[in-house]
């Protein structure tokens, strides 16, 4: 590849727009949330390392092992945003307290840690 095709894709990465806000898997009532900047690369993510077994949270992990079909993923919470380069830190925190105030049950996908 030459090296202008390679500025061209990374300038297109760059620009994209992915989704931000809170991510959920979902297991008949159990429910796993997290902070997300990139929905779609955090849905591959986590795809895989369950699919390895490998995922940090081994409750989450033993819930999938059972039944992976009747796993559940969605983008609980969009955030709207203008401009990708921008840090949106706080607005995500004000989804994630929303969230949870919807769904009191919740627990985060990673032990000790939102995002």
């Amino acid at each position: 590849m030459n090296q202008e095709r390679r500025k061209e894709l990374r300038e297109q990465y760059d620009k994209r727009h992915p989704d931000m806000g809170v991510v959920c898997w979902r297991c008949g009532d159990s429910r796993w949330a997290m902070i997300s900047r990139d929905a779609r690369a955090d849905f591959n993510s986590t795809s895989f390392q369950l699919k390895l077994g490998t995922w940090p949270n081994r409750e989450m992990q033993r819930a999938y092992n059972e039944p992976p079909d009747a796993f559940e993923w969605s983008l609980a919470k969009a955030l709207d945003y203008k401009d990708p380069t921008e840090d949106y830190s706080d607005d995500l925190e004000i989804l994630w307290l929303e969230f949870l105030e919807e769904q009191p049950g919740a627990k985060p996908m990673r032990p000790g840690r939102r995002k």
